[in-house]
């Protein structure tokens, strides 16, 4: 997004902004199964300044939000606007992670309502894009937490944050490093092959060196590097046998994933045709 356009949105939440927290009736759905009307994380909310293990559901301020960041929404309720950043969560500067969790952050804002808990009534904080915003909390439609999604993706980093940010952080910290046992990191680069000019089999680029790949079940064979990416493997047959919907895995030497916008499989539509990454999603790449 262009700064002018982000100042646009600065200048429009500083004249909508209001510190206070308005309360709306819960409803039915939950995230909670043994209590209906609360929302439960692995590492808690803190919401009035104190870490709360679970939230009433009755306690959010119910709204929309619109992602102009990896970690910068704009949040709009029926009597308010204002520039958030979640809680303990830092600005991932990779260029394929920071694009991929502004993905992820889509798909949950996509869900509809949200659910927003702001970390204490009169905290705010300045923004890298220039203006303040707040600190806090959001809950999807579905009551998925965003910040615990990013980090159980792999796509966040951590830090910590003024108004009681310091009771997050070594459950924060603790989440990410065993997050770092099962995801390598963003797959970055993907070339899929169905005929490959050597032998008329699949061969599946990626970025990453020393990758194994895995396409519905069958394991490539690592030919190494070649042609600006890492790794270069093969396969058996042509594309066109995987068929449809093809699922694809790629790991590291120690069986951690590399993942596609936080997933760790990566859907090839039609095996016949080729396939790279394009602005983070899979596309078709035509032979120029």
């Amino acid at each position: 997004m262009k700064n002018s356009s982000i100042k646009s949105i600065i200048l429009a939440s500083a004249l909508l902004f209001s510190s206070g927290c308005t309360k709306d009736d819960g409803d039915d759905s939950s995230a909670n199964p043994s209590d209906p009307g609360t929302f439960r994380t692995k590492c808690g909310t803190v919401y009035k300044g104190a870490r709360q293990d679970s939230v009433a559901r009755s306690e959010a301020t119910k709204g929309t939000v619109r992602v102009l960041g990896n970690n910068l929404l704009i949040f709009t309720s029926a009597t308010e606007t204002k520039l958030l950043k979640l809680h303990n969560l830092g600005i991932t500067s990779q260029d394929a992670k920071a694009s991929a969790a502004e993905s992820r952050l889509n798909a949950l804002a996509a869900q509809g309502e949200v659910f927003f808990y702001q970390a204490s009534k009169n905290c705010s904080v300045p923004l890298e894009s220039g203006g303040t915003g707040v600190l806090g909390q959001l809950f999807s439609a579905k009551g998925t937490n965003f910040s615990e999604d990013l980090i159980l993706s792999g796509l966040a980093s951590i830090e910590t944050d003024p108004c009681s940010g310091d009771l997050l952080s070594s459950c924060y910290n603790a989440l990410a490093d065993a997050t770092e046992e099962t995801i390598a990191d963003e797959v970055g680069e993907f070339l899929w092959k169905p005929v490959s000019d050597s032998n008329g089999r699949l061969a599946v680029h990626t970025g990453p060196s020393g990758t194994t790949v895995i396409v519905n079940g069958e394991t490539g064979t690592n030919q190494g590097g070649g042609n600006g990416f890492g790794s270069l493997a093969r396969f058996s047959k042509a594309g066109c046998a995987y068929g449809a919907n093809v699922r694809v895995q790629v790991v590291n030497s120690e069986g951690a994933a590399y993942t596609l916008n936080g997933s760790t499989t990566i859907t090839i539509p039609n095996g016949c045709n080729r396939y790279c990454i394009k602005n983070g999603a899979i596309a078709l790449c035509p032979k120029s």
